[in-house]
């Protein structure tokens, strides 16, 4: 099936804190893009399954993926903004919010390719893979530059008590959904 990613690495259970919740949105990201790009290689799948995966993708970039965003933008940076000495670990915080903004573009470009895709789903559109392509290199970008420097950032210099809120804001997010 489309939805379903083999190999998907399994993560532990582990106590869920602010910052697992972050690597936990990474993966989800990583995984419903992987699906925009099996959907723009045009796979070798039923219409209905196409529709199916491509209302999932729709799903998650237009509800759950904000959601993620305003953890970072509005919980996570405005803390760390405050938190970090000069350097670069202050200027990853501030390019995680730039790069959002790229991002977020192109995300506006492809959702009316997608839901065009949900509507006629033995046609994707023909600039559909080179988009996808292009979303998927910067989500790498992306989320190398969180993984590698803004989370470790923020286990290290946040205190409980900022780790604390930084968790009852994303999960409070959540709850409005």
């Amino acid at each position: 099936m489309l939805t379903n990613i083999r190999g998907a690495e399994q993560t532990p259970n582990l106590p869920e804190d602010a910052a697992s919740m972050l690597l936990g949105c990474h993966q989800r990201i990583r995984h419903f893009t992987e699906i925009a790009l099996r959907l723009a290689q045009n796979s070798a799948v039923t219409p209905d399954e196409r529709a199916s995966a491509v209302r999932s993708v729709l799903r998650y970039y237009t509800q759950a993926l904000p959601l993620h965003e305003a953890d970072e933008n509005d919980s996570l940076h405005p803390r760390l903004r405050r938190a970090l000495p000069e350097g670069v670990l202050a200027e990853a915080n501030e390019a995680m919010i730039q790069q959002h903004t790229e991002i977020d573009a192109l995300i506006a470009q492809l959702v009316p390719a997608w839901r065009e895709l949900e509507r006629n789903p033995e046609h994707p559109q023909a600039d559909l893979l080179q988009q996808t392509e292009c979303l998927q290199r910067l989500w790498t970008s992306h989320l190398q530059l969180e993984e590698e420097q803004v989370i470790p950032a923020m286990r290290h210099y946040l205190s409980a008590d900022d780790l604390r809120v930084i968790e009852a804001e994303m999960r409070a997010r959540r709850q409005t959904q």
